[in-house]
């Protein structure tokens, strides 16, 4: 996918509303606060981040068990209370404050975390096997394990947002369409593409350019709104969406 060229955010969203609940403040909040809501925002927060932090551990030379159990036991520590209690928000971006937490774990507690019974102290739900399988289908790659680490971080967060992009148009009964016009997110389709679907959706050309346009506008929209949930401020949004970006062309 390309970047996005145009910046709708301005017309149907403000800076308020994307960072009204980032992932920065699940974690202050998580820190601050022994509720149970809480932790449960945070470890769902982990949830979907845990595959790229578990390959990266994989590349780091660790066999698939001694992976799996050192990315539980890094989710243990950062969920401890007393781990979070001194995280600023102007640490900036979230995966870089996870990798580098990660980093630190695997060094200071790598002995600690190898003596815990395999096992224990797992707080995020990890399908092992999934993930060896997923991380086996990986084509060999030169590039190190932090570059690798960011690309796939990069490739989660586009997922995650066609994601919700296809749940609106389904709950709006129209995913056919969203189906049908999907592949124009990564850019705009040649005349040919629009006369085909134009036959086959029963639809006017010009309708269908609206739609198009609609769709990658949201997508846009959507896109901003979670890579403002992973850092700091409003002043970071663009620069990270361009360093993701440049990690998956990379």
């Amino acid at each position: 996918m390309q970047p996005p060229s145009e910046n709708p955010a301005s017309e149907t969203a403000t800076p308020r509303d994307y960072f009204a609940t980032t992932h920065w403040s699940l974690v202050l909040h998580a820190g601050r606060s022994d509720s149970t809501s809480a932790r449960q925002a945070l470890e769902q927060l982990c949830q979907c981040y845990w595959y790229p932090l578990y390959a990266y551990v994989r590349r780091r030379g660790n066999s698939p068990a001694d992976a799996e159990d050192l990315t539980q036991g890094f989710f243990a520590r950062l969920l401890e209370l007393d781990s979070l209690a001194d995280v600023r928000r102007e640490k900036g971006k979230f995966r870089s404050f996870l990798l580098a937490s990660l980093n630190h774990y695997l060094s200071d507690e790598w002995d600690r975390a190898r003596a815990q019974k395999r096992g224990s102290g797992r707080v995020v739900s990890l399908d092992a096997g999934q993930a060896e399988e997923r991380f086996c289908r990986e084509p060999a790659d030169a590039a190190s394990p932090e570059k690798l680490f960011e690309r796939q971080w990069a490739t989660l967060l586009l997922e995650s947002v066609v994601q919700q992009l296809q749940g609106e148009y389904e709950s709006a009964r129209k995913g056919a369409l969203f189906t049908a016009l999907k592949f124009g997110i990564a850019g705009e389709p040649g005349d040919g593409s629009y006369a085909e679907l134009s036959s086959q959706l029963a639809l006017s050309e010009p309708t269908l350019r609206v739609a198009m346009h609609r769709l990658r506008q949201r997508y846009r929209l959507l896109l901003r709104a979670e890579i403002a949930k992973t850092v700091a401020g409003e002043a970071e949004v663009d620069d990270e969406i361009r360093h993701l970006f440049a990690a998956l062309a990379g």
